[in-house]
């Protein structure tokens, strides 16, 4: 790639305006949040980071969308949201077609009867279509960064959007509108073509071929995250009452931690211009019709960049994101404070 080329991609072409990819300092990063909450403990573990950025100041968090439909996805992702102090966020779920129920949880049923929350099951959240416009219609121009952290149905259905009394924009003119960036966690890289119900592509197959070749900006694929495990700093300094240390224990057992896809795309999202990352700019992903995926090198898409983890920075991508896991709340921290010495 030549060196002016690689300059421009840098910059990131967004609706054909090259914009850079951080926020100018200080400002947080608006981050609308869509996880599967099902079949894994890492869309907890990325929740709670999440959170934990929102209370440093680093992240405002728009919404937490839910691509599953398993009934008690939206609940647990409603009870981590309230642990943290934050129920009113604004939650969305899939009405129609989406990835099977039959995955099922490990965790996501006990989490949602075992920690207080204002929703009993998916049914009772509203359409996610409806939420994603509602929310992106009310932000700045080229200001919101969406990170996907499970299956693709609730940004296919945005695309597929009408006009409406949120916007006069359709799906996809709303996207090229309000977003600045999607992060998306999905895939192996170089490839993985063997088929089967591995990760986020694949369940829900029709939504991720649509959803990526039609959206209209850019997007970073993340699929690291295998050699960087976590959860042990959570697991043993966390409290009971903490729903996500919960979701560990309950999905893991005895095993002391889990690799940490999820959190990887988040953290790169929130802070892209960490010296954690290593860019490929030149290629694009070919997703075939059964959603197993492959970096190709030629034709090239400008608005496809692979996100990886740069070898030597692997340790202290595992610090970052056990650190930010183990969070505390700030008001859980004052009760704590306010205990009496045993």
């Amino acid at each position: 790639m030549n060196r002016t080329r690689h300059a421009i991609l840098l910059a990131i072409l967004v609706s054909g305006t090259a914009v850079s990819i951080s926020t100018t300092a200080g400002e947080p990063v608006r981050v609308i949040f869509d996880t599967d909450m099902d079949t894994d403990c890492d869309d907890a573990g990325a929740l709670a980071m999440l959170h934990a950025f929102a209370d440093q100041g680093k992240v405002k968090i728009l919404a937490t969308m839910v691509s599953s439909r398993y009934q008690y996805s939206a609940p647990c992702v409603r009870a981590i949201n309230t642990y943290f102090g934050r129920s009113d966020l604004p939650l969305g779920v899939p009405k129609g077609e989406g990835a099977s129920t039959k995955r099922g949880s490990k965790y996501a049923r006990q989490i949602a009867r075992e920690f207080p929350g204002n929703l009993d099951q998916n049914d009772d959240a509203p359409d996610a279509r409806l939420v994603y416009r509602r929310v992106l219609a009310s932000q700045p121009d080229g200001s919101v960064v969406i990170v996907s952290v499970g299956y693709l149905t609730n940004l296919k259905d945005l695309l597929e959007t009408q006009p409406d009394e949120q916007s006069k924009l359709d799906g996809h003119g709303l996207v090229s509108r309000k977003v600045k960036y999607w992060v998306c966690m999905g895939g192996a890289y170089p490839r993985r073509l063997k088929h089967g119900g591995y990760g986020n592509f694949m369940p829900h197959a029709e939504a991720t071929v649509t959803a990526i070749r039609d959206w209209p900006g850019n997007v970073f694929f993340s699929g690291d995250g295998k050699q960087i495990h976590t959860g042990r700093l959570l697991r043993s300094q966390a409290a009971t009452e903490n729903p996500v240390k919960r979701a560990y224990d309950l999905y893991l057992g005895s095993r002391l931690t889990r690799p940490s896809w999820d959190q990887v795309a988040l953290l790169y999202a929130v802070e892209p211009k960490a010296s954690y990352w290593r860019l490929t700019l030149q290629g694009h992903n070919h997703i075939f019709s059964n959603a197993t995926n492959e970096w190709r090198s030629e034709p090239d898409n400008l608005r496809h960049h692979l996100v990886q983890i740069k070898p030597d920075m692997r340790d202290d991508v595992t610090k970052t994101i056990e650190a930010l896991m183990a969070h505390v709340p700030p008001k859980k921290q004052r009760n704590r404070k306010d205990e009496p010495d045993q």
